[in-house]
């Protein structure tokens, strides 16, 4: 019987990974997102499609998924890694930097259209509990999708990209009451409603903090340790027994494993780790995220959609149509473009995997009709698949918008009411890299360059990009020196750079300055001005190509105990 078990264990991960193995290249081949590519081939060999006629054939029946019970346990772990992924991206300094989008814009898109969408829902006939978790679920949007996007297009340095990674922040962050909400609901049934919650409230408030404060004696020593002692499998160990421990723990504690896995990603967000441990689980939360999306295809009745088709399309025109509008009046009120709250409000005006999820946790506890819960798993379903299809029409929308409005002069739009933000001057290959770079940690950041072919190719596609000379009092005007938290000037002239970093300090006498040296005249002559950072591009270059030779060579142990000593 044990050996029976798994066997088929073992044929389903088989299944799946050749799965994985042969559509991923073909998906990305034909630049199709990969979620959608499993929610396809779940829809295609699950019960409802292959699986409906396999008895037909051996070759069908060896192809076809008729059992989705060993999925449900691969895809449980994809939406764990895929919490912790998105804890490891929450930095307390990536969220200060970006609270007033993520906190305020965020906070406002998850709450308005919950409400709009609720009160659609309940005077549909759905009763209170169904309409809160339909109106919860069917706000969120699809992270896995939109962010894809936003790094396929390089956007994340541009306003939209700001804007929206700052929406799908928040929600995310949502997910963890909305999950906590889902277990209150399914156990009213039994006992005490009031004592309940309490007692549900008071083990995710001691669960978390001791997560949380034993993690944070713990963890630094014990990564420290592995990292001088042991190789790079030790640490993917240590990086895959962190999330087991938290998820498990929370599990013991009642709570859901995702929840856990979410406080694991916190406690490494801010140690030097972050980047090598998103590293080695990102493959992992790929493919089981994929496998999710390949469970909730399975699910998919398409009988059902044939029965309705009317109801599903315009079910799925008017739930994107709601939040588009909703997201687009939030963004102008936020006092963000026309372009932007344009391009922002269509892009994330489909449903994503967390309403799939809470959909079908809803469906599985018994707390939403078979027949509600597969209309709306076919609606999310069906918003996500169009998403391909709306993420290029959002582009050229706001490209559209943008372009009518560009002009040489430096605009008022976007350069009023900042603080603590970056000012890059020079927006050539450094410049759109360092941009680049700190938008996609958050930062707030106005780029100006006196080419304007260069900033009429940057605005349109959405950059904080603005025509001003870096060397005229009008250009630090627009950039708010006084209240900037740091400048960068990447300028190709070394006289316009030693001009500018004079005019920058003594108009503002303690805002940091990073200069751009291409020779080691140039870094001589910046590097003796008070206060003044000066980068020597070419050491920098000559110093990362010796230590990769060396490396080659056989030192990289030496290398790295000098760089830890």
């Amino acid at each position: 019987m044990k050996e029976s078990i798994l066997t088929d264990v073992f044929l389903h991960a088989g299944f799946f990974l050749a799965l994985s193995a042969l559509v991923i290249p073909v998906l990305r081949y034909f630049k199709i997102p990969i979620a959608l590519g499993y929610l396809f081939a779940g829809i295609a060999l699950g019960p409802y499609a292959l699986g409906d006629i396999a008895d037909q054939s051996v070759f069908l029946q060896y192809i076809s998924l008729e059992d989705a019970e060993h999925v449900k346990i691969l895809a449980e772990l994809g939406i764990v890694l895929l919490l912790f992924v998105i804890g490891l991206e929450l930095t307390p300094r990536r969220l200060w930097q970006m609270r007033n989008l993520v906190f305020g814009l965020g906070g406002a898109q998850v709450l308005v259209t919950s409400v709009f969408i609720g009160t659609v829902a309940y005077f549909w006939g759905n009763n209170i509990q169904v309409s809160i978790l339909l109106a919860l679920s069917l706000a969120l949007s699809s992270t896995a999708l939109i962010v894809q996007w936003l790094h396929e297009q390089k956007l994340f340095a541009t306003h939209v990209g700001r804007t929206g990674f700052g929406i799908l922040l928040f929600q995310d962050l949502a997910v963890i009451p909305i999950l906590l909400l889902l277990t209150i609901l399914s156990a009213q049934g039994a006992g005490n409603i009031f004592s309940f919650v309490s007692l549900t409230l008071l083990k995710m408030v001691v669960t978390i903090l001791a997560i949380y404060f034993i993690g944070r004696i713990i963890l630094k020593p014990i990564f420290l340790f592995a990292n001088r002692h042991g190789g790079s499998e030790v640490f993917m160990a240590l990086s895959l027994l962190v999330i087991i421990a938290c998820s498990s723990f929370a599990s013991l504690a009642g709570l859901s494993m995702a929840l856990g896995a979410f406080i694991a990603g916190l406690l490494l967000a801010d140690t030097q780790y972050r980047h090598e441990v998103s590293s080695l689980v990102i493959p992992f939360k790929s493919m089981l995220l994929g496998i999710f999306f390949l469970s909730f295809g399975m699910g998919i009745n398409l009988h059902f959609i044939a029965e309705k088709p009317f109801w599903i399309v315009m079910s799925v025109l008017g739930l994107m149509t709601i939040k588009g509008s909703i997201i687009f009046l939030l963004c102008k009120l936020w006092k963000q473009s026309t372009a932007v709250s344009a391009e922002v409000g269509i892009l994330l005006s489909q449903a994503g995997e967390f309403g799939l999820l809470v959909v079908g946790s809803a469906l599985a506890v018994g707390l939403m009709d078979e027949n509600v819960g597969q209309f709306m798993l076919i609606v999310v379903g069906m918003t996500m698949l169009l998403t391909p299809v709306i993420s290029p029409m959002a582009r050229w929308v706001g490209m559209r918008i943008e372009k009518n409005s560009v002009t040489q002069h430096l605009p008022e739009e976007g350069t009023q009411d900042r603080s603590q933000h970056v000012v890059i001057f020079g927006f050539g290959r450094i410049g759109a890299s360092i941009a680049e770079r700190l938008g996609n940690e958050g930062f707030d950041v106005i780029c100006f360059d006196k080419d304007i072919a260069t900033v009429h190719a940057a605005r349109a596609k959405l950059c904080s990009v603005f025509y001003g000379d870096a060397t005229r009092k009008a250009t630090y005007d627009a950039a708010q020196i006084e209240s900037a938290s740091c400048v960068v000037i990447a300028l190709n002239s070394p006289k316009d750079t030693k001009e500018s970093a004079r005019a920058i300090r003594n108009r503002n006498a303690t805002v940091p300055i990073i200069v751009r040296a291409h020779s080691d005249d140039d870094f001589n002559d910046t590097s003796v001005l008070e206060g003044v950072e000066t980068i020597a591009e070419h050491l920098i270059i000559s110093e990362s190509l010796s230590d990769k030779v060396l490396q080659i060579c056989g030192y990289s142990q030496n290398l790295t105990e000098t760089s830890t000593s």
